[in-house]
């Protein structure tokens, strides 16, 4: 994973204005298991908005919704496979969803905490810009410190808050949409350079080698790929390297030291650092917790 945004200092929920409720999903009832605690939710218009905290042992298996959603992880972490793609969710990070995809997540570690926006699919077909996105991750500072206020309009409302959280989730779509160029989600160059780095998840690659291969100088590169997504392109790819990780464990018997040199580590110890930093959990440990299920 990347550098992980920071959640703005004031939007700490405040969890005494809103019931809450503890749900012990079933398989037979939702197809669910595990333990999901809703701390609060609100609606404006056709918009609704939940706070939920899920349990380490939380799993749905394939499934699909008729809404839309934006995610913001506050805390824990867990994977997803959507369209066929993992999504490792990490604390800090904006996720968008389309309506009627198939996926299926279960948490780990601690569990995950998460607001969850959920939009319906006449929304998503009002603005023509989406209709080509299936899914995107933001983790630069102004997606987070958008979503951020939409937490803190769940947790402290007034007359006020209807318009205001409609008004934050239209720029959070905004927002999704400004980091891709034109309707195609891996159109212009800072699809090429995402590409490029996809492609080269488990070797080196330099700064002056990409910029070289996407046709723009290095300083451009940097400064405008960091305002973009949130992250420097380093980071980028180290994120690549670490989800490339996450499902070499969850998915093979490897040793974690081949795993570790696979994806391109020095060393375990090195991995497991850097593991550590950023999915809050050890390889270790993320394995066990996949071996429980």
């Amino acid at each position: 994973m990347g550098q992980e945004a920071v959640i703005p200092q004031g939007t700490q929920p405040v969890l005494a204005v809103c019931e809450r409720v503890c749900m012990v999903l079933s398989p037979a009832q939702a197809d669910l298991s595990g333990l999901a605690d809703l701390l609060c939710e609100r609606r404006a218009g056709d918009i609704r908005v939940t706070h939920k905290s899920y349990s380490h042992d939380f799993e749905q298996s394939w499934h699909e919704h008729n809404s839309g959603s934006i995610d913001f992880i506050l805390e824990g972490g867990g994977v997803g496979t959507y369209a066929g793609r993992e999504v490792i969710s990490s604390p800090g990070v904006v996720e968008f969803f389309r309506e009627e995809i198939r996926h299926r997540f279960r948490s780990y570690g601690s569990g995950i905490r998460t607001m969850h926006v959920l939009l319906p699919a006449e929304l998503i077909s009002e603005l023509p810009q989406l209709r080509d996105i299936a899914l995107e991750e933001l983790r630069h500072t102004r997606a987070v410190a958008l979503a951020s206020m939409l937490l803190s309009e769940l947790h402290t409302p007034d007359a006020s808050s209807g318009m205001q959280i409609e008004s934050l989730v239209h720029e959070l779509l905004d927002e999704i949409t400004s980091t891709l160029s034109g309707p195609n989600p891996r159109a212009g160059w800072i699809g090429h350079a995402r590409d490029a780095l996809h492609e080269a998840e488990d070797r080196p690659l330099s700064l002056s080698q990409l910029a070289e291969l996407i046709g723009i100088d290095r300083a451009h590169l940097a400064r405008t790929f960091k305002a973009k997504l949130g992250m420097s392109v380093g980071a980028y790819h180290r994120r690549i390297r670490l989800e490339r990780a996450s499902r070499l464990i969850a998915s093979t018997d490897d040793a974690l030291v081949r795993i570790a040199q696979c994806c391109g580590f020095a060393d375990q110890a090195h991995f497991t650092r850097v593991f550590h930093a950023h999915m809050g959990t050890t390889p270790s440990r993320f394995r066990q917790s996949l071996c429980r299920r």
